[in-house]
């Protein structure tokens, strides 16, 4: 419930940011509105890759700079103070009088972490912080969730039978969800910043990984694969669309391959596999802040043995396969209940349709 006009405009601000949401990393998701006289007189958005920021881009669109003295601005995150590829956000605020900045959350970036903040106060302008703070944190929790533990925010989304299978014993498995479960994954892809599968999964669905709803083609996330194995046929679709989409192989192999257009990064082994938490900290080293898991049941299955899952979105159809199907998670190798996983919460429930769509985040 908004309760006052600081709420209001970092509101919509926040409503603002999340146009370009999983199209900014590395570099955080930003909004800000700027107001005179209680009227809105610019917007602005971090743009795609990044730059230029927020508040640049909203100073920018005032062609009379005038009109800025004395005006408020409203940002979802700590204005940046230090100097970068572009000089800092805080310099521009000063620079142009603005008598208010109100912000939605600090910046835990160590070379922002409230030195905006405290540069705007020395200049003599209010600062108000910690507003909607929840809010701001939640549509960039990859970005806090990589700054803090090196390791990208992890969504695992599994589509699967009411009786939980991806596939039947043939592999057949299109379509086990309807048409608008689908539109929604794939919004759930142009939300992050990559789409991890196993190899596998590419090597039997040969999927293209992109995004295919109608204006949103030009926001497909990268593609990466995990592969001790790379005997790939480079016929596959995600080869064929490498130079159009970034594409990335995390393997144990040392095999010498090369594949074009597609990055392969070598990654250290655990228990014969690719150890999936050094392959995640190599990935965020490379500014992806958050993944999407399409696939398959093996990597799935890793990632919630290794509590490696911050997000599950499991979509389920009305059809059921039958055990002879093929499940989404494989053996935990849990033999008593008190072992079993619990870190999970329901915190959505939707219907699509015959189909339902529930959101567990880990506690």
């Amino acid at each position: 419930m908004i309760t006052n006009s600081n709420e209001k405009f970092i509101s919509y601000a926040l409503n603002l940011a999340k146009k370009n949401l999983g199209q900014t990393a590395p570099n955080p998701l930003v909004g800000c509105v700027i107001v005179k006289n209680n009227i809105i007189i610019s917007t602005g958005v971090t743009a795609k890759n990044g730059r230029p920021h927020a508040e640049k881009i909203a100073i920018d669109k005032v062609t009379d700079k005038k009109k800025l003295e004395g005006a408020e601005i409203y940002v979802t995150l700590e204005p940046c103070s230090h100097f970068g590829q572009t000089s800092p956000c805080v310099d521009e605020i000063i620079k142009y009088k603005f008598k208010k900045v109100v912000i939605a959350i600090s910046d835990i970036d160590p070379r922002v972490n409230g030195e905006g903040i405290k540069k705007l106060r020395q200049a003599g302008i209010d600062v108000v912080c910690d507003v909607l703070k929840k809010e701001a944190k939640e549509i960039n929790r990859g970005f806090f969730k990589a700054k803090t533990s090196k390791i990208p925010f992890i969504t695992l989304k599994l589509a699967t039978s009411l009786d939980g299978k991806i596939a039947t014993k043939n592999f057949d498995s299109k379509w086990i969800t309807n048409e608008k479960s689908r539109f929604f994954a794939h919004n759930l892809r142009a939300k992050n910043d990559a789409i991890l599968v196993g190899a596998n999964t590419v090597k039997q669905d040969d999927p293209s990984l992109d995004c295919r709803i109608l204006g949103l083609e030009d926001f497909s996330p990268k593609r990466v694969i995990i592969a001790s194995d790379l005997n790939f046929d480079l016929d596959l679709k995600i080869f064929k669309t490498a130079k159009e989409i970034p594409t990335i192989i995390l393997t144990n192999s040392s095999k010498k391959i090369q594949i074009p257009y597609v990055e392969i990064i070598l990654c250290a082994e655990k228990n014969g596999k690719v150890d999936l938490e050094d392959a995640l900290k190599k990935l965020c080293e490379k500014g992806i802040n958050s993944i999407l898991v399409e696939g398959g049941k093996q990597l799935a299955t890793q990632l919630l043995q290794e509590n490696l899952v911050d997000e599950l979105v499991w979509i389920r159809s009305k059809k059921i396969i039958g055990n002879d199907g093929l499940p989404a998670i494989g053996d935990l190798g849990f033999s008593a209940l008190s072992e079993v996983l619990n870190n999970f919460e329901r915190v959505e429930n939707e219907e699509m349709d015959d189909d339902s769509i529930e959101i567990f985040r880990r506690n």
